[in-house]
């Protein structure tokens, strides 16, 4: 019989250097809308689906990142999926710090220079990670791919051309600046395991 239960906890990286917030910006990015299939060693045939949402905050020098997972499947195996959810999620955390340390800085703009704006479903661009508190604050924006961010000229930056160029981007506030930074791309095998 299949079944399905929530599952909800937090999180708590440091944040205090750019290094650690470019990791766990890329740790939300590893787990938000993603789906992984857990099967029993004995019992193939029934598997468990979870899907993974994300929420973040930072406060001082720590980020908080706030997990849901949604398990669906055999009932006898969801008790048993729901305690592994946290080693993997520590698994994609270390990855995640990992890639971070891999990371390309592509280019830096002053914070002032850049708007934030909401975008329509066509125009979110899942590939381009930036932090949910830099949204626009006084509208309801789906996050976290619900905005962009946009130059003083009204052009989408960084530009479709560039997101097209790489697989993952994050925007980086540090200090004054925005960062651009390209991601190692996740590996379609690690991301299906």
């Amino acid at each position: 019989m299949s079944k399905t239960i929530e599952h909800e906890w937090e999180v708590e990286l440091p944040a205090g250097t750019p290094e650690q917030l470019l990791a766990a910006l890329a740790a939300r990015d590893r787990l938000y809308g993603q789906n992984v299939t857990l099967e029993p060693e004995e019992d193939a045939e029934n598997t468990v689906e979870v899907w993974f949402g994300a929420a973040e905050a930072l406060e001082g020098d720590t980020y908080h990142l706030a997990i849901y997972a949604e398990l669906s499947g055999a009932k006898q195996y969801l008790d048993a999926a729901r305690d592994a959810l946290e080693d993997i999620v520590g698994e994609q955390i270390e990855m995640a710090a990992t890639e971070a340390a891999e990371a390309a800085l592509l280019e830096t703009r002053k914070a002032s220079e850049v708007e934030f704006k909401l975008v329509a479903d066509d125009d979110q661009r899942p590939q381009l990670i930036i932090p949910e508190w830099l949204g626009p604050q006084d509208e309801e924006v789906e996050m976290p791919w619900g905005f962009r961010t946009y130059g003083q000229d009204g052009r989408a930056w960084p530009d479709d051309d560039m997101l097209s160029a790489h697989d993952r981007l994050v925007i980086l506030p540090v200090g004054d600046d925005l960062r651009l930074y390209a991601l190692p791309p996740i590996d379609d095998e690690e991301d299906e395991a």
